[in-house]
């Protein structure tokens, strides 16, 4: 039986704390089979080496976070599988330089996220504030267009956080159900699985990514679901995967899927 979680962070992204083999340790002490550590990506899409330290690792950094990687695959072999991963940004109109970026490591899974949206980031400190000031639809249309982009790009293999800007509480407005419903669509036609994370219910919206509806919604169009926990430090390894497991239970899905080498497999919940 695999028990996974398929979405942690390590230090070097700058909002993430603690080595990150106590992020292994904690997964093996909570029952994981296998982790995936999946850092930010460099800001490729952004000019210079490092254009914001607290977001994620630097290009420098890249080849020594997949060296550690590796080296604890090894370290944990037999106990814990240890993937690489990454959680790579969409960038609309960068997408050759991402796929240059990712091009050069075998990754076992890539994660794919979007965060930026109308010229400023959805989910940081502040930015439920952007739904006064902008208009909630506007941002949520807008955060859909790219997902739906981002599914189609062929750079992913599993789509996270399917719902983020509600993470301040602002739920997706009625009106956007046909952008939503169009991202749906398009990660079903890719075939990219998307997460069950239990992130959201440590966010002020105290609700799992994607909520209940949602994720109803995509196990119906027979998109594929993976575990996550978003993990920022050792301990919220494998956090609130009882809940998650129970919400896609709840919403239809009886299997789940991991990943070597970028190649999916399916396993009974």
């Amino acid at each position: 039986m695999a028990v996974t979680d398929y979405h942690v962070h390590t230090a070097r992204c700058g909002h993430a704390g603690g080595a990150t083999r106590d992020y292994v340790l904690h997964g093996l002490s909570r029952g994981l089979t296998e982790i995936a550590i999946t850092d930010h990506v460099p800001l490729y899409f952004l000019p210079g080496e490092d254009p914001d330290p607290g977001l994620a690792m630097t290009l420098g950094e890249l080849p020594g976070y997949v060296e550690e990687v590796l080296a604890l695959r090894e370290e944990f072999r037999g106990r814990i599988d240890v993937l690489l991963g990454i959680e790579a940004d969409y960038a609309e109109g960068h997408e050759e330089a991402l796929a240059t970026l990712l091009a050069p490591y075998d990754w076992d899974v890539v994660l794919g996220s979007v965060h930026f949206v109308a010229g400023d980031w959805i989910d940081a400190p502040g930015a439920g504030a952007r739904h006064e000031e902008e208009g909630s639809a506007n941002l949520w249309n807008e955060y859909y267009r790219l997902l739906a982009k981002a599914a189609s790009s062929g750079l992913f293999d599993v789509m996270t956080h399917f719902d983020l800007p509600k993470k301040f509480g602002h739920h997706r407005p009625p009106e956007c159900e046909a952008a939503e419903d169009a991202a749906v669509a398009a990660t079903r036609a890719a075939g990219v699985a998307v997460e069950v994370s239990s992130a959201g219910l440590r966010k002020q919206v105290a609700e799992q990514y994607p909520g209940p509806v949602l994720l109803s919604k995509l196990v119906a169009a027979g998109v594929p679901v993976v575990f996550s926990s978003d993990s920022h430090a050792p301990a919220e390894v494998a956090w609130g995967r009882e809940k998650v497991v129970a919400a896609a239970r709840a919403a239809g899905a009886t299997e789940h899927v991991t990943y070597r080498k970028r190649l999916r497999t399916a396993h009974p919940m």
